[in-house]
């Protein structure tokens, strides 16, 4: 256990009210913004007056899972297992334990265990396509992630991350299964609307597997619909570029030009915008553009 977690440890129990509102607020999760100091004193006394709920272990379990105390984080998921052997909590805490501190194998085995108890349960499944993609296993990856998509129903979605990440994770397994990644990536779609996020990574995998005027039917939705033109327009260029269309090309690097030009001054100092001016600047000075404009 480090120090700086060890420190937090009180030893002081105070009124029996103050420990029954304490527990009130955190079985409601109200806790959410409070500073981690306070609230492992919190749980500390909370334990102290109640040592066989396994609920204050979970938590000040994923405490310390969040300040890396892994031996301590490991100690209370595996203290709150002992008192409830049936809690998927208990080996969801222990698995995410393993992987964060980089031991994929012992994780595997704990969220095996939590899903055999609770087969449904949507983090379990995400961290266990986690756990997956860092033994590299990216298929077992995606169907993971497929599970977890699976479970919700129609008053809930999933986290475009969720579809986010099957995506990479068959683009992972190689060439084959850039459609599969695709088609996920177009469900996601269909259940979350026109995500920049979702689209961009159609487009970036059109363009790896050399379909640019697919790659641009993907990106010009997002162009019209879009507040901040200039990096889709780049976007656009180069892709026009690569489909061998400069002189479209040369139109859409001057009109990101123009877009960033007309950009209030905050915006244009910005680094990321500074980076885009100066990739513009080169995009126009490549030969093949100045022969597209005449030059």
């Amino acid at each position: 256990m480090n120090n700086s977690a060890s420190a937090f440890r009180l030893h002081r129990l105070p009124a029996l009210p103050v420990l029954q509102l304490l527990a009130a607020v955190f079985s409601c999760g109200v806790f959410a913004h409070i500073g981690g100091h306070e609230e492992l004193q919190a749980l500390n006394l909370l334990i102290q007056q109640e040592p066989s709920n396994p609920q204050w272990y979970l938590q000040r379990g994923d405490l310390y899972r969040i300040h890396q105390d892994w031996d301590a984080a490991l100690e209370d998921f595996r203290k709150a297992q002992q008192l409830d052997t049936d809690d998927a909590a208990a080996e969801l805490g222990q698995g995410r334990t393993w992987l964060e501190q980089g031991s994929p194998q012992q994780a595997l085995a704990r969220l095996n265990r939590a899903l055999t108890l609770q087969p449904g349960n949507v983090r379990a499944l995400v961290t266990r396509a986690m756990t997956w993609r860092a033994l590299d296993e990216p298929l077992a990856a995606a169907a993971d992630y497929s599970r977890a998509i699976g479970q919700f129903s129609e008053n809930a979605t999933p986290l475009p991350e969720y579809y986010l990440e099957r995506a990479r994770a068959f683009t992972a397994a190689g060439d084959a299964y850039i459609d599969a990644a695709l088609q996920g990536l177009d469900e996601g779609m269909q259940v979350l609307g026109q995500l920049q996020t979702l689209a961009l990574y159609a487009v970036e995998l059109e363009k790896k597997r050399g379909n640019y005027e697919a790659a641009l039917q993907r990106l010009d939705p997002l162009l019209e619909g879009a507040g901040r033109k200039e990096f889709l327009l780049l976007q656009r260029g180069d892709l026009l570029v690569a489909a061998n269309r400069p002189q479209e090309a040369w139109q859409d690097f001057l009109a990101a030009q123009a877009a960033i030009a007309a950009l209030p001054p905050r915006y244009r100092q910005t680094r990321s915008v500074r980076q885009l001016e100066s990739e513009l600047t080169d995009r126009l000075q490549l030969p093949g553009q100045q022969d597209a404009n005449g030059q």
